[in-house]
């Protein structure tokens, strides 16, 4: 496994001010860009991680998409998603997910 600049935020980060009436937070990431060039000669990898409640249920979620476009403007057939049981272990299992798909997508 490579090493990407790739992170995973805390629960508590993602649960956000969902417990006073608020909203969850969303995090969002990206790398294969140059801090000089940009993304003009650089393969992107995107990523991003969310709460979602379905049916009274708690869900932590994670989407990967390429390329030059944000999460929603990229088509939903170009996204990848996969949803884990809302606790802390959850997190490693993203970040293994995020990890194993940028390795396919750097062909590493």
């Amino acid at each position: 496994m490579a090493d990407y600049s790739i992170n995973v935020p805390r629960l508590d980060w993602l649960i956000g001010g969902s417990r006073i009436g608020m909203s969850y937070n969303r995090y969002y990431g990206s790398c294969g860009t140059d801090s000089h060039k940009g993304f003009l000669t650089e393969k992107m990898f995107n990523y991003t991680v969310w709460m979602e409640k379905i049916e009274d249920t708690e869900y932590i979620k994670a989407a990967v998409y390429y390329g030059c476009n944000n999460y929603e403007n990229t088509p939903d057939e170009d996204k990848e998603e996969s949803t884990y049981p809302f606790e802390e272990e959850s997190l490693e299992e993203i970040r293994k997910w995020l990890f194993e798909k940028a390795d396919s997508f750097f062909g590493n």
